[in-house]
């Protein structure tokens, strides 16, 4: 019990995050070519995605995220952060049966008007033809454990 005179309070905190919109993305090229590998891999889900993006960087393309593994698990918030950044502006959504991200129309018209360096296009065509086993069978037992359920 609490004391007399004593009152009890919630804090209350408040967390600012940066606003994000389709004119902001313009100009941040790592959200592009993000939005670019995961509409040359037709759609991935968010693990897949992210044990790619581990792949490629160890493979030398590194798009500037940092990784957490644990396990042989692979973390990384800021991809999350740059996932959640496209979803928001509509050029991404979740396929509700596969549990893939997918980029929409309004994401292939935003690409469709980007530069994205051909050095960059060239490397990770050849790279992902690497990994792509890798990011697949990930998919596939994504998809197989949803099934069970």
């Amino acid at each position: 019990m609490s004391q007399p005179g004593q009152t009890k309070s919630k804090e209350l905190k408040i967390v600012t995050r940066q606003v994000i919109t389709a004119d902001s993305l313009k100009e941040d090229k790592r959200k592009i070519k993000l939005l670019y590998i995961i509409k040359t891999l037709n759609g991935a889900s968010e693990k897949a995605l992210t044990v790619g993006l581990y792949e490629l960087k160890q493979k030398g393309l590194d798009l500037g995220y940092q990784f957490s593994v644990i396990g042989n698990n692979v973390f990384s918030p800021m991809i999350k952060e740059d996932i959640t950044a496209l979803l928001y502006v509509g050029y991404l959504e979740n396929e509700p049966k596969s549990k893939k991200l997918v980029i929409t129309s309004k994401g292939q018209e935003f690409l469709d008007s980007q530069q994205i360096e051909e050095s960059f296009k060239n490397t990770l065509s050849q790279l992902l033809n690497e990994i792509k086993m890798k990011i697949t069978a990930i998919d596939e037992e994504n998809k197989m454990k949803s099934r069970r359920r």
